[in-house]
Parts: C-alpha cells; sequence; structure tokens
C-alpha cells in the first residue's frame, strides 16, 4: 500500500505543476504569437502532442525492457530542467513561440516514456487489490491536480489582474507573459518532488525490465501484430482515434478561443474553466470507483463517448461565464467513463508483458489524433475569426457545436464492435 500512496502523491503534484503548464501554454501563444496566433497555437499545441505519434510505439518497447522506476526517475529529472528554459528564457528576452514549440515538444517526447511506464506498473504495485479502483483512484488525483493547479493559475494570475487589464487595453501584453511564465517555476519544482517520491517506492518493486533476444522494430511488430488480431484492441483504438480528433482540438484550442475572444475575459478565466472541469472529471471518477465493477466497461465507454460529445453541443448557444461553467463541469462527469474503464480493460485483458506497448499505443492513438485535432482547430478558428459572417461571437461556438456532433456519433459507431460492446 505504502508504494501505490508514494506514486499517487507524487503524480497529484507532478500533475499539479502539468496544470500550471497546460492551462496557460495556448494562452501564452496566443499573446505572444501576433498575426495568425490562432494557427500558430494550433501548431504549439500541436507539437506538444506530436512524439507520441512518432516515437510512441518504441517508447513503449523501452518501457517492456527496463526498469520503469528508473525510467520514471529519469524522466522527471530531465522535465524539470525543461520546463524552467521558459522563464530564463523570459529573463533575458528570448521567449518566443518557437522556443515555446520546441520546449513542449521536448517535454511531450519525454512524456511518451513516463506515462505507459507509470501505467504499466500500477498492477504491480496493486497487490491483488480492484484495479478499477486503483485505476480510479489515480484518475481522481489528475482530476484533484488539475483543478488545485487550475485553481492555483486563477490565484496567482489573480493578483494585480487590474493594471494587467489596463495594461492589455494599452496593448502592452509583457505584464500579463511574465505572471504566466513566472508559474513555470512552479511546475519544475513539482517534477523534483515526484523524483524524491519515486525514490521512496521500495527497491525491487518498481518493475523490472524483460530481457528480450529480438530486436524494438520486433517488439513492435509484435504489439501491433496483437493489436490487429484483438477485437476488443481493434475498437478501442479506432474510436479512440475518431474521438479525439473531434474533441480535443476544441477542448483545448477553442476553449481559449471562445473565452478570450468570444466572451473577452483573460487566462485566469481560462483557469477557472479548467477547475470546474476537473471538478465534473473527479465526480464521474468517484461515481466509477464507487459503482463501475457493476457495470460492462465496454458500455461505460460507449456511453462515455455520446456523452462526452453531445454535452459540447449546448456550447453553440451558451455566452454567460457562469453557464458556460455548468455546462463544462456536466461534461466532464462523462470522460471517466472512458478513461478509467479503458485502462482497467486493458490491465485485465492485456498480458502484462505487453502492457507498456499496449498502452503506448493508445497514447499514439490518443494524441495523435489529438494533435490532428489541435491543428485542424487552430486553422478552422483562424478562418472562422476573420470571417465577416461568423468572427468571434459564433466562429468558436460553431467549432464546438462541430466537436459535439461528431463525437456523439463517434459513440454510437462503437457500436459495431461488438468484443468491446460485450466486454465486462
Amino acid at each position: 500500500m505504502k508504494n501505490l500512496v508514494l506514486l499517487w502523491i507524487g503524480q497529484f503534484v507532478s500533475q499539479v505543476g502539468d496544470a500550471f503548464f497546460m492551462v496557460t501554454l495556448p494562452f501564452l501563444i496566443l499573446l505572444i504569437g501576433g498575426e495568425d496566433a490562432a494557427m500558430k497555437t494550433g501548431v504549439v499545441m500541436l507539437l506538444n502532442f506530436l512524439p507520441f505519434l512518432l516515437i510512441g510505439p518504441f517508447s513503449g518497447a523501452l518501457v517492456d525492457r527496463v526498469r520503469k522506476k528508473r525510467l520514471m526517475l529519469v524522466a522527471d529529472i530531465i522535465r524539470a530542467v525543461l520546463v524552467v528554459t521558459l522563464p530564463f528564457a523570459a529573463t533575458w528576452g528570448y521567449l518566443s513561440w518557437p522556443l515555446v514549440g520546441c520546449v513542449a515538444f521536448c517535454l511531450a517526447t519525454v512524456s511518451t516514456a513516463f506515462n505507459p511506464a507509470r501505467d504499466a506498473l500500477l498492477p504491480l504495485l496493486a497487490e491483488g487489490r480492484s484495479l478499477t479502483r486503483v485505476n480510479a483512484w489515480f484518475q481522481m488525483s489528475a482530476q484533484m491536480a488539475m483543478i488545485v493547479g487550475s485553481l492555483g493559475v486563477a490565484l496567482l494570475l489573480g493578483i494585480n489582474e487590474a493594471s494587467t487589464k489596463a495594461a492589455l487595453a494599452r496593448g502592452d501584453i509583457g505584464p500579463e507573459i511574465t505572471r504566466i511564465v513566472n508559474l513555470y517555476w512552479v511546475d519544475g519544482a513539482t517534477f523534483v518532488v515526484s523524483f524524491g517520491l519515486l525514490l521512496g517506492i521500495a527497491a525491487g518493486r518498481g518493475g523490472p525490465g524483460v530481457r528480450r533476444k529480438m530486436g524494438t522494430w520486433h517488439d513492435v511488430r509484435e504489439a501491433l501484430g496483437y493489436a490487429r488480431r484483438s477485437g476488443l484492441l481493434r475498437g478501442l483504438l479506432f474510436i479512440t482515434a475518431v474521438d479525439n480528433f473531434f474533441i480535443m482540438g476544441p477542448a483545448i484550442i477553442g476553449s481559449n478561443l471562445l473565452i478570450f475572444k468570444t466572451c473577452g475575459l483573460g487566462a485566469r478565466q481560462v483557469a477557472i474553466f479548467h477547475a470546474v472541469l476537473g471538478a465534473g472529471w473527479l465526480l464521474g471518477s468517484v461515481i466509477v470507483a464507487r459503482w463501475g465493477r457493476r457495470w460492462p466497461k465496454g458500455r461505460l465507454i460507449l456511453i462515455g463517448m455520446v456523452m462526452d460529445g453531445v454535452t459540447f453541443i449546448p456550447f453553440f448557444w451558451i455566452r454567460s461565464f457562469p453557464l458556460l461553467l455548468c455546462a463544462h463541469a456536466f461534461h466532464g462527469i462523462w470522460i471517466p467513463l472512458i478513461q478509467i474503464s479503458r485502462t482497467t480493460l486493458i490491465h485485465e485483458k492485456v498480458p502484462h508483458a505487453m502492457h507498456g506497448r499496449v498502452f503506448s499505443l493508445i497514447n499514439l492513438t490518443f494524441v495523435g489524433c489529438t494533435s490532428l485535432s489541435l491543428l485542424a482547430t487552430g486553422l478552422l478558428g483562424n478562418a472562422f475569426l476573420v470571417s465577416e459572417s461568423l468572427g468571434a461571437s459564433w466562429g468558436p461556438p460553431l467549432i464546438y457545436l462541430i466537436a459535439g456532433v461528431g463525437g456523439g456519433l463517434c459513440g454510437l459507431i462503437g457500436i459495431a464492435f461488438g468484443q468491446l460492446r460485450r466486454s465486462r
């Protein structure tokens, strides 16, 4: 139990720092991007996810070969160094959107190995406990971290907000940029805390790697062949890909465009917007942790995907920020039905020796299609904002309408995958 607690706390702390970075990253690019800022935001967010698409399967093969704890320790130190380069660059006057994109790309590259190593480590530390509950508790740490991190951003950016708004009204973006990049010192520190807690996990419980006679390419082909033969994995990978193409770009870039351009609000409100999503997400995780074992996991995934899309549709009409917060919290409730059930199915149905590679395939699908979604949303948002008939009033809301319809249909299409639908 001690090992699980240490991992949980470490993940919670580092994910609070992640929230500082991810909540402010799109808004930072909108500030420093100049002309075509929406398109540049799409490019940077694409770079933030692109490594999962390029090297995800190879990272999974690495995870299955090495000690998972050791790999995670190295990843935490590298990420701490990377993230603090941005406040250093801002101090010396070298901050630019290409530099931010480069740092985001490198951070994601390291995470392609860290995330599947963490997911593959959980069954080793669970010691016979219900994997549904263990996964739910780790999902809850992510949601709690999102809430704490987002509210922390809102609180810290709320200091001297009036003077910052006055500066923005004069066209002076410097104070807001400085306030945002200074938050990344906190992000770097959280990786160091995670490193220390990982060290406390008892020796020998870190998941030894498996020595293989065959090379990495063989491991990747083996995982792809396994996924091709498994009706369950084929279904999971397909609907994960399509759903994330429709949903993730609007959720990340569209939310910033909606709040910044349509509602005329700032980064503090973006942080609050993400905090209420985390609150709904946390509630959904509690529900799945309490009752999820009684429900077929395949059906939970499909129901979650339908509602993940449908709950975006009302954003087309809502202009009140308090109502947007309520709608976003309700949207968040349905996400754990997808994530917890999908992770538990993989833990229970896939041989442990392939967990790293299969989780990397899921990450590859999730993040690869998220990358395409971010780029498409950035281009679409840019086109909508310059449109005379749509502009800032209707452009970002239309992005949410398209996402809602597409995401909802994806869940319905998933019914066609019988092995996924019947999975318990």
